[in-house]
């Protein structure tokens, strides 16, 4: 495959090292900072004979790369975070996966194929404490300094699995607390630190015992390998998916 890469920070370095070592060309770079870059913005006719976009560069301009993803009909592998709030209009661009999609687009927050087993496994635990109101329930995480959103796009999927599976609880609190937490809040805080860090934790705490669950990744290679074996995937498919669709295919 031809790959435009788009975005060359920590992420985007491992995912064209991968790219290559698997056999696809990376032909363009777009980052407005990079000197390896291609080009600073990307446009319509840099996508010429590309395959498929891989996208780790800043949320603020996924609407505006997936408009020209869309016009030059090459499909997108979307990793850039900071943008959920408006998954409902990036469906309707996209178009859906039953046969009604113009492109392909594949979302997800983590590409990790271990993190998304963590998903599973935390859903499993989810529904188990479901059931057993004695359990309290919290969670945290860890990135490395240089993350620029906070929570991360791994800890609002966390979230999510969380308040879909346990009935008692309905918010999650992001922010410091300066005041007493409501039982029904779950509690997720962010810390930021050191070069190569990335780790969340779910806690499942009674005044008896605490069940913690955690997933720490080594380094980048898991995140950036899922992400290519994503665009491999995603080739000839339209339609708007997610990191599921892609496992289960």
């Amino acid at each position: 495959m031809k790959i435009a890469l788009l975005g060359f920070g920590g992420m985007g370095k491992v995912v064209r090292t991968i790219a290559l070592e698997r056999g696809h060309e990376v032909p363009v770079i777009v980052d407005p900072s990079a000197a390896e870059a291609t080009a600073k913005k990307l446009d319509v006719l840099m996508l010429k004979g590309i395959d498929v976009v891989i996208d780790f560069s800043g949320g603020d301009a996924v609407m505006e790369n997936l408009k020209i993803c869309k016009e030059a009909g090459v499909n997108l592998v979307e990793g850039a975070t900071g943008w959920y709030g408006k998954s409902d209009e990036m469906k309707k661009i996209v178009g859906a996966k039953d046969g009604g999609g113009e492109i392909g687009f594949l979302w997800s927050s983590n590409f990790s194929i271990g993190v998304n087993m963590y998903f599973k496994i935390v859903e499993a635990a989810a529904k188990l404490v479901n059931k057993f109101d004695e359990y309290d329930v919290w969670g945290t995480e860890i990135h490395h300094c240089n993350k620029v959103d906070s929570p991360s796009g791994t800890a609002k999927t966390l979230e999510k699995i969380l308040l879909e599976n346990i009935e008692r609880k309905t918010a999650v609190v992001e922010d410091k607390l300066d005041r007493k937490r409501e039982m029904n809040e779950i509690h997720f805080s962010s810390v930021r630190g050191g070069l190569v860090n990335f780790g969340h934790t779910i806690g499942f705490d009674s005044a008896a015992d605490r069940i913690t669950i955690t997933h720490e990744a080594r380094c980048r290679d898991g995140y950036a390998l899922g992400a290519v074996k994503a665009a491999e995937w995603i080739v000839g498919k339209k339609g708007y998916f997610e990191m599921e669709d892609f496992l289960n295919g």
